[in-house]
């Protein structure tokens, strides 16, 4: 195993590579990560965080908000930083009307056409609610394996508009029925939105299913983090994920069915950039080599973004 995660620009594998002290980001896609402006404080500003990526040479970022839109916010971003992709998207929460096909395609339309993932409920789902103890119903997406009609509405957008489809916090029943019936659409982009954390709260059979089915699963740092001990109040209501337990989730169901992120931003945290180094050392760490780092940090998510 090689001793340093590098992401050089495209070349013949295997290439050899000399071991340096940190690894480098260099062409590395941060696919999931939390920005200001918000209605809770973050760590950095969408000019900041662009900024630190496009001096870690990474190839892109997607800026994700849970009840704002970000695709005309990653416009600007780049046209500040055009030596860095920068994509937004939109999550499917109350802000802009649960469900709503027409706020998909809005997303889509944005100038520059810097949208690129619609999420699915994240802090409205009603699973998400339901695991937290809020007693206030939230958007459910399917009833027992039958999507509701604005979910087969929303997918056909997705479809129509070649854009990812990121599952957000639905329950596990709802994210199989919706992977299913995304599959038999022709919808080939699909994100199964930090797999490993209490929402969805996938079993390792369950992850099996949906990889095997074509979707790829999002390992975050954020995870990392959780649990009782967390710097974060925000994240201590939330189960742990070690990054020993992602590891062998990678090497139980392959690297080639996931990708990384860090889903980054609040104030306590590390920042995205400084997260993704950890992240990356730490795998290393736990014995996933240089190799499948690149699989997951950069050739998945490049494929899904279509760079």
């Amino acid at each position: 195993m090689m001793d340093a995660f590098f992401l050089p620009p495209p070349l013949p594998l295997p290439v050899a590579i000399a071991a340096i002290s940190q690894p480098s980001l260099q062409g590395a896609i941060e696919f999931h990560v939390h920005s200001a402006p918000d209605i809770v404080d973050r760590k950095l500003d969408d000019f900041e965080l662009v900024e630190q990526a496009a001096n870690a040479k990474m190839k892109a970022v997607v800026l994700k908000n849970h009840v704002l839109p970000t695709a005309d916010r990653a416009e600007l971003s780049h046209h500040l930083h055009p030596d860095i992709e920068v994509f937004g998207g939109v999550v499917l929460n109350e802000a802009v009307g649960g469900l709503n096909p027409k706020a998909v395609e809005v997303m889509a339309d944005t100038a520059g056409h810097r949208g690129k993932v619609v999420w699915l409920p994240t802090l409205d789902a009603d699973y998400h609610r339901r695991q937290f103890g809020q007693p206030t119903p939230g958007i459910r997406v399917a009833t027992g394996d039958r999507l509701l009609p604005y979910m087969e509405a929303v997918l056909q957008v997705v479809r129509d508009r070649d854009l990812i489809l990121g599952t957000g916090h639905i329950s596990p029943e709802e994210v199989l029925a919706v992977v299913r019936r995304s599959r038999e659409m022709g919808i080939e982009k699909i994100v199964i939105t930090h797999a490993m954390a209490d929402v969805p709260g996938l079993s390792v059979s369950e992850m099996k299913t949906l990889a095997e089915m074509g979707a790829y699963l999002e390992l975050d740092y954020v995870n990392a983090l959780m649990g009782e001990e967390a710097v974060d109040p925000a994240h201590r209501r939330w189960h742990r994920v070690s990054v020993e337990e992602m590891a062998q989730a990678i090497r139980d169901i392959g690297a080639e069915h996931f990708i990384l992120s860090t889903d980054l931003g609040r104030p306590k945290d590390p920042t995205p950039v400084d997260g993704y180094v950890r992240f990356v050392r730490q795998l290393q760490n736990s014995g996933i080599s240089t190799e499948k780092i690149d699989v997951m940090a950069r050739q998945n998510p490049a494929r899904l973004l279509g760079i």
